[in-house]
């Protein structure tokens, strides 16, 4: 195995034993019958402007990226993202089903951040993708923000699945992600190996995926006061 194969290996390894996967929050949404059905309503409202700001991030990381393979990888991710040409299908659109379907009229469906954990959130990756260090912005948004959905996404489901008066068809923002994030991850690692052959690459991968996954934490830790305890 080369050294870039192990460090992603090890880098796999890190991610999927980040304590943001098994914040409180997580634990909460991810039990079955635990969700009521004004919890959910919280968290679609509170957790849209950040799904209506993923897109931004990616495409400022492929602003600053010198490399046309990863440029390549982010662009095609990007496309995804954007519904793959039907505007109806944007990812935001998609998502704006579970609000619909929760009874969240249009007015409340607002993209700026409502709560100050996820104001730091989004000035991190912000500024990170903006003017930060290309390799750090290209983990940030094509590992940090992908490889570890799949375990996320699926681990939320156990709880919304179970909330009264959502069908599966209303979850498909969460659902869908399972699959094509696996498939971005895997783009994007394959596109970044040649820059993980050596210590300073790695390192500079390492911070970016750090970066991101610490200030989700911190803004899980903020969706937990937002949902269960108001």
């Amino acid at each position: 195995m080369s050294a870039a194969a192990e460090f992603m290996a090890q880098l796999d390894r890190e991610i999927h034993a980040h304590p943001f996967l098994t914040d409180p929050f997580v634990r909460n949404l991810s039990e079955p019958g635990r969700v009521s059905r004004e919890q959910a309503r919280r968290f679609a409202i509170a957790y849209y402007p950040h799904i209506f700001r993923t897109r931004l991030y990616q495409a400022n990381a492929l602003g600053i990226c010198p490399d046309e393979r990863v440029q390549y990888v982010l662009a095609e991710i990007l496309y995804d993202e954007y519904g793959e040409g039907d505007f109806a299908r944007t990812h935001p659109a998609v998502y704006r089903k579970f609000l619909d379907a929760l009874g969240v009229p249009a007015a409340e469906q607002s993209i700026e951040p409502a709560f100050p954990e996820l104001v730091l959130y989004v000035d991190a990756m912000m500024r990170l993708t903006q003017s930060g260090d290309w390799l750090a912005a290209a983990a940030a948004v094509g590992i940090a923000s992908e490889w570890p959905i799949p375990s996320l996404y699926g681990a939320f489901l156990k709880g919304l699945r179970t909330v009264p008066g959502l069908k599966e068809d209303d979850l498909e923002l969460f659902v869908s992600h399972i699959g094509i994030d696996e498939e971005h991850s895997a783009m994007m690692r394959e596109a970044l190996l040649p820059h993980a052959e050596g210590p300073e690459g790695q390192a500079r991968i390492r911070s970016g995926v750090r970066a991101n996954l610490d200030a989700r934490r911190v803004m899980m830790q903020g969706l937990y006061r937002e949902v269960f305890e108001s």
